[in-house]
C-alpha cells in the first residue's frame, strides 16, 4: 500500500487514532458481539492501527485462542503484549494470507485507502474457515454534504481526497459495499449504517483536526484548499456552537459456507 499518507509513525498518530477508537470501538464491539465470537476463536485483524480491537479480541478469546494483528507500519501495535496477540507487517495487495486460517476477520476504515479493495476482501473471504465470519467496517463521507458551512465541506472533501490520493480512490464509495460482499459467496451477508455527529472541540472533531495538521502540507501543495479557507474550517471544528455530519459508517458481514 505504498503512498498511504497517514503514517503512523506520526507523533501524534496514536492520539489521533485513539480518538478514531473512542468513537467507532463501541460498535465494532456490539457487531462482533453479536456475530456470536466465542473463547478459542482465532482471530484476524486488517489493518489494525492502534490495536485497540486486536487487544479486546485477544481478551474475548481468552488463552485457547489467538490473534493476528497486521498492519503495513506495527510501530503501535508492537506496544500490545498479549501472549496470544501476535503482531504482524504485512500489506494485503502484495501479500496473500493464509487460507482457510481464521474464524474471524476483521477490518475497519482500511478499504478506502486501497487502489483495489476487491482483492483484498476476496483474501479476507479465502482467509476465513468454513463457518468463519468476515466483518467489514468502512466509512463514507456522504453526510458532509449536508452542512449549511461551505467552509466544513469543501475542507472535508478536500481532506479525504488528499488522504486517499496515492491509491487513486475516494472516500465515497462504501455505499457500494454491501453488494459487493453479496457477491462475494459468503451466506447469511448483513449490514447496517451509522454516522457522526459532529460538534466542534469534540473527539471526533479533533480527530479530523489531527488529521488535518498531518495533511496539511499536501493539501495547500495540491490546490485543493487555500489557506485562509483551511484555517476557517478548523477554526469551526474548535468551537462548541458548530455541527455537522462527519462520516457516514457502512458495515457489512457474512459467513463461510460449512461444505
Amino acid at each position: 500500500m505504498s503512498g498511504y499518507a497517514l503514517d503512523n509513525s506520526w507523533d501524534k498518530a496514536k492520539r489521533r487514532l485513539a480518538l478514531l477508537e473512542f468513537y467507532l470501538d463501541p460498535m465494532t464491539k456490539r457487531r462482533i458481539g453479536a456475530l456470536g465470537l466465542r473463547e478459542g476463536a482465532r482471530c484476524l485483524e486488517v489493518g489494525a492501527g492502534g490495536g485497540s480491537i486486536a487487544l479486546w479480541l485477544s481478551e474475548q478469546v481468552g488463552a485457547a485462542g489467538s490473534v493476528v494483528a497486521t498492519d503495513i507500519n506495527v510501530a503501535l501495535l508492537q506496544e500490545l503484549v498479549r501472549p496470544n496477540l501476535e503482531a504482524k507487517q504485512h500489506d494485503i495487495l502484495l501479500e496473500p494470507l493464509p487460507e482457510g486460517d481464521f474464524d474471524f476477520v476483521h477490518s475497519r476504515w482500511l478499504l478506502h485507502h486501497l487502489p483495489d479493495p476487491e482483492l483484498a476482501i476476496s483474501r479476507m473471504v479465502s482467509a476465513l474457515r468454513p463457518g468463519g465470519w468476515l466483518l467489514l467496517e468502512e466509512v463514507d463521507f456522504f453526510p458532509v454534504h449536508a452542512s449549511e458551512s461551505s467552509d466544513y465541506r469543501d475542507f472535508m472533501v478536500a481532506l479525504t481526497d488528499t488522504v486517499v490520493k496515492a491509491s487513486g480512490r475516494d472516500c465515497f464509495w462504501a455505499r457500494a459495499l454491501p453488494k459487493i460482499l453479496a457477491g462475494s459467496g459468503l451466506k447469511d451477508v448483513g449490514g447496517e449504517g451509522d454516522f457522526s455527529l459532529l460538534q466542534g472541540g469534540s473527539p471526533v472533531a479533533e480527530f479530523f483536526s489531527l488529521t488535518a495538521e498531518q495533511m496539511q502540507g499536501r493539501m495547500l501543495a495540491s490546490g485543493a484548499l487555500d489557506k485562509d479557507k483551511l484555517d476557517r474550517a478548523l477554526a469551526l471544528l474548535t468551537s462548541p456552537d458548530f455541527w455537522a455530519f462527519g462520516g457516514g459508517g457502512v458495515s457489512v458481514w457474512g459467513q463461510k459456507s460449512v461444505n
